[in-house]
């Protein structure tokens, strides 16, 4: 005679209807909590596990870093542009000082010893124009 010794792990787990505790094996209780299919209490209920699986959780949360990454480099494109056009303003408005320093019509471009008087004069609007 031979004697075949085998451990193995049970889980208690109590039943949704009548509360009865029983044990099932380790394996079985993973493998019904993966793939969500029913199985009974010794009294017969149907049982299972509601809810998602931990590889559901994990694949909402990844696609939700996802697109909140999507969403911070949109982001960081809006800006970089909206750097690049304040620049590119800036720089703009800096030619323009260093015309009219040199004494340049921002209008014309032609040059004058008195700018302040040729604007008054050919371009009396030349402020609400700028707008």
């Amino acid at each position: 005679m031979s004697v075949i010794y085998r451990t193995e792990t049970y889980n208690i787990i109590h039943c949704a209807k009548c509360s009865i505790g029983f044990g099932i094996p380790a394996e079985f209780e993973q493998k019904r909590r993966s793939d969500r299919q029913s199985f009974y209490c010794p009294s017969g209920h149907s049982q299972w596990f509601p809810g998602k699986t931990d590889e559901q959780r994990v694949r909402e949360l990844q696609a939700q870093i996802a697109t909140k990454n999507d969403l911070l480099a949109s982001t960081q494109r809006e800006v970089e542009k909206r750097y690049r056009l304040q620049r590119a303003a800036e720089g703009k408005t800096r030619a323009i000082k260093r015309r009219v320093a040199a004494g340049v019509c921002p209008c014309c471009t032609r040059s004058f010893q008195n700018l302040k008087a040729h604007m008054a004069n050919k371009h009396p609007g030349f402020p609400a124009d700028a707008d």
